[in-house]
């Protein structure tokens, strides 16, 4: 590695945009990459430095802007080997490529469902006070780095089947706020099957009162 190399390093890691570094721990058979090759990958989806190129490459960046781990991630792939690794790859190296993914600057994982006025503002504020802001909203004209400059990443995804879309962590804080309450109550349902660093959801008493009804109704 690098004087260069590692001068960026350091200066992603005392940045104010998140980054990650991915490195090449262990190679199997026939791959693209030594042992110790490394990578920095940025939330706008940037990247310095190389752990072989190609769609494993592509697949370590896109991976890490879906989930913006909090704690160090090891990712296995299978380069063409069918040995079983974690994550297939259409390669035909023949080998199997081990990367870890550790954070260098990241904040607090905060998704807000819901970009409109209210998500502006809290995409904004979440992020001066250090949360790593994610901003999801089913219409471009509200998921997108205009509206929303401060958030480290934009999402325009129907809000139907969110889980299938996106790679939530546990750690995650979430908040509610979309442009309606039926698109609030189908959100919330999908999410309250599993366990969140912080779930909560926009809204006045009567409205909270008539979507917990809702999910009651419904078994949930």
């Amino acid at each position: 590695m690098n004087a260069d190399f590692l001068k960026t390093v350091a200066d992603a890691a005392a940045g104010e945009a998140p980054a990650w570094l991915a490195t090449v721990i262990t190679t199997t058979g026939s791959t693209p990459a030594r042992i110790g090759m490394k990578m920095i990958v940025r939330a706008d989806g940037s990247i310095t430095g190389t752990i072989g190129g190609g769609e494993l490459e592509k697949m370590v960046m896109e991976k890490v802007r879906a989930q913006l781990p909090a704690l160090a991630q090891k990712w296995s792939f299978d380069l063409g080997s069918r040995t079983g690794a974690e994550f297939t790859t259409a390669m035909i190296c023949g080998g199997v490529e081990e990367v870890l993914v550790e954070p260098l600057r990241i904040g607090t994982p905060l998704v807000i469902f819901g970009g409109g006025h209210c998500g502006v503002a809290l995409s904004w504020l979440a992020a001066w006070t250090g949360f790593t802001v994610t901003v999801v909203d089913n219409r471009e004209e509200w998921a997108n780095g205009r509206k929303h400059p401060a958030a480290a990443r934009t999402v325009c995804i129907p809000y139907e089947g969110i889980l299938g879309r996106m790679e939530l962590s546990a750690d995650t804080y979430i908040a509610i706020m979309t442009h309606g309450h039926m698109h609030d109550a189908g959100v919330l349902r999908q999410l309250l099957v599993r366990e969140w660093a912080y779930l909560g959801m926009i809204g006045s008493g009567k409205k909270v009162r008539g979507v917990r009804y809702t999910p009651a109704r419904r078994g949930q």
